[in-house]
C-alpha cells in the first residue's frame, strides 16, 4: 500500500475534481450573456471564472508531476509550490478540498521551505512552459469574447 498522501486514489480524485472545475469555468463562459447581468457583475463573474481556471491549471500541473516529484501533497505544500512556481496563491478553498485530509495530525516534511525551493527549481522550466500555454488560452478566450461582443453590437445597430 502506498504510504504517500497523494496515492492513486487521491490522483483519481484530483483528476475528477480538476475536470469538474474546468467544466465549471467553461459552463460559466458558455452561459454568459450580456443582457443577464450589469457590467460590474459580468466583469466579476468572468474574472472569477478565469481565476478558477488558473487554479485548475496549477493543480493540473501538480497532478502531472506527482509521481516523479514524490511529494506528500498537503494544502500547505501545494500553496507554497503555487507561490514558487507560478507566483500565485490559487484558491485556498479548492486546494483544501482536493489536498486536505480530515483528522491529519502532523505537518508534511515536504512543506519545508528548502524542499519546496528544490522542487520548484527542478520543475521551473516545465511550469513556465505550462503557464505560457495557460496565458495563451486565456488570451484566445478574451479575443473570442471581444469578437463576440463586437458582433453583438453590430447586430444591435
Amino acid at each position: 500500500m502506498c504510504s504517500s498522501r497523494f496515492c492513486r486514489s487521491s490522483r483519481v480524485a484530483l483528476c475528477c475534481a480538476c475536470s469538474l472545475l474546468s467544466a465549471s469555468c467553461r459552463a460559466e463562459l458558455r452561459n454568459y450573456r450580456d443582457d443577464t447581468w450589469e457590467a460590474p457583475q459580468r466583469a466579476a463573474r468572468l474574472s472569477a471564472a478565469v481565476k478558477r481556471y488558473k487554479t485548475y491549471e496549477m493543480l493540473y500541473f501538480f497532478f502531472q508531476i506527482a509521481d516523479e516529484a514524490g511529494l506528500d501533497y498537503t494544502p500547505l505544500v501545494v500553496k507554497r509550490l503555487c507561490a514558487h512556481l507560478f507566483d500565485r496563491q490559487g484558491s485556498q478553498n479548492i486546494i483544501v478540498d482536493i489536498f486536505g485530509q480530515k483528522g491529519r495530525m502532523h505537518r508534511s516534511h515536504d512543506s519545508d521551505p528548502d524542499i519546496i525551493a528544490a522542487v520548484a527549481e527542478r520543475y521551473r522550466q516545465q511550469a513556465d512552459d505550462h503557464w505560457q500555454t495557460v496565458m495563451k488560452n486565456i488570451g484566445r478566450l478574451k479575443q473570442d469574447y471581444r469578437k463576440n461582443q463586437n458582433r453583438q453590437k453590430g447586430a444591435g445597430d
